[in-house]
């Protein structure tokens, strides 16, 4: 594999970040939505609420993530782990798969009230790129926050 990314031999623009992926790279560029700003390379924040209810019932925080593996990955493997940046005794979390999984690829499991794992689950046979979003609700002190992340998972032929 050459990481066209280092050798400079990529075509992405300059909005863009070359991610080497095995036999090639990907050109990603990361836009925040609406009611966001971005806060680092691959994090957007929610703005400022005041009294928008639709808005406080927005995720706080989309992150976005960008994994690469072959088409002969073992099944099952946990893929991604998430959780609060810092755990508080009490917190408890729900993570679940909000879009990306129709062909059932992915599931979650719960590791404890903090942390929990984006699992393969089904072996991809085909190299191809799918997007998955993981939300986490997280309940702190009788409060539900949202965070979202998205990951883009980039799967090449086996090596």
């Amino acid at each position: 594999d050459i990481d066209e990314c280092v050798a400079e031999s990529h075509n992405c623009s300059f909005n863009e970040t070359c991610f080497n992926i095995q036999g090639g790279f990907r050109c990603l560029s990361l836009e925040c939505p609406e009611n966001y700003r971005k806060s680092g390379d691959t994090r957007c924040e929610r703005l400022p609420c005041n009294e928008n209810k639709e808005c406080q019932s927005l995720p706080l925080r989309i992150t976005y993530y960008h994994l690469s593996f072959p088409t002969n990955i073992q099944v099952p493997t946990d893929i991604f782990r998430m959780g609060p940046s810092n755990a508080v005794p009490g917190d408890k979390i729900q993570l679940s798969i909000i879009s990306g999984n129709q062909e059932g690829f992915f599931t979650t499991k719960k590791v404890n009230n903090h942390s929990g794992l984006v699992v393969m689950q089904r072996q991809i046979t085909e190299p191809r790129d799918l997007l998955l979003t993981i939300q986490m609700r997280l309940s702190r002190h009788g409060t539900v926050n949202t965070f979202i992340a998205k990951l883009f998972i980039f799967v090449s032929a086996q090596l």
